[in-house]
């Protein structure tokens, strides 16, 4: 039986530690939220059993929501409770039935609604043979390039419609992480053939996402490539990404990088 819960709207904040210890309990599902909760971002609820915490919901500032229960506690109350505590979200990742209990209190169309396989690896555990010397960060010449990637990806993988996306957002995006130095790429100056993602660093761990590669250049093993350098160069930090269930490629080429799989959970995006 679901055990009850008393669902605590008050500020996320108002307990830091125990979200930091909830998110460090859920492995690489909550490697994204503690890391953010480091840094003091997002805001939230903890969900609460006779006043002890043992779960969250995290509202990031991109229209991200993690949620952190065990799989005992009841979907539906969850459910409820993030919905009453009115914070904007648009993807949602957590346990099946919480997410699948919160996608049937949303109206409209879903975009995607399937399960994610988490990977995760260290440094000793990158695959050597496959460490690359040209893996650099992106520059300003590569934005337009970088943009196409992006609008493929998110297409292919998200089935979001490219003339939906805002152009000035994404441009932004885009931009904001050449500048941080988070999009690392392998091919020439102005048309990189690969690229990734550092979602979120911190004291969790890197969260990979992002990874693309060119039609053009595909079968020459540069996702694989691209992956196992950012892995090695990781040092002491483990890196972590999920990926659709059913996108046997992409899990191809993070297991021959050295990732294993770790973790799943469900992901919701809303129309």
């Amino acid at each position: 039986m679901p055990r009850p819960l008393r669902i605590d709207t008050g500020p996320l904040y108002a307990d830091r530690a125990a979200a930091v210890g909830l998110a460090q309990g859920a492995g690489p599902h909550g490697v994204y939220v503690w890391n953010a909760l480091e840094r003091g971002e997002g805001d939230g609820l903890l969900l609460a059993q006779r006043g002890h915490p043992v779960g969250l919901a995290w509202f990031g500032p991109r229209g991200n929501l993690v949620l952190i229960a065990p799989p005992d506690l009841d979907a539906a109350a969850v459910a409820d409770g993030v919905v009453g505590v009115r914070l904007p979200w648009r993807v949602a990742m957590g346990p099946g039935a919480v997410v699948d209990a919160l996608r049937s209190r949303c109206p409209g169309r879903a975009l995607l609604h399937r399960d994610q396989i988490y990977y995760r690896a260290n440094a000793a555990a990158a695959a050597r043979d496959l460490v690359r010397g040209d893996v650099r960060p992106a520059q300003p010449a590569d934005r337009d390039r970088l943009a196409q990637a992006t609008l493929d990806l998110n297409h292919v993988d998200l089935h979001l419609d490219p003339a939906r996306v805002d152009r000035r957002w994404l441009r932004d995006s885009i931009e904001e992480r050449i500048a941080g130095g988070t999009t690392h790429v392998v091919g020439p100056v102005g048309a990189p053939d690969c690229k990734l993602d550092f979602g979120s660093s911190g004291p969790g761990g890197t969260v990979v996402e992002g990874v693309y590669t060119f039609p053009a250049a595909r079968g020459q093993g540069l996702a694989a490539g691209l992956v196992a350098t950012c892995i090695a160069r990781a040092a002491a930090q483990p890196v972590c990404l999920h990926v659709g269930e059913h996108n046997a490629p992409a899990r191809a080429a993070y297991a021959r990088a050295g990732m294993a799989p770790a973790d799943r959970c469900r992901i919701l995006l809303l129309g």
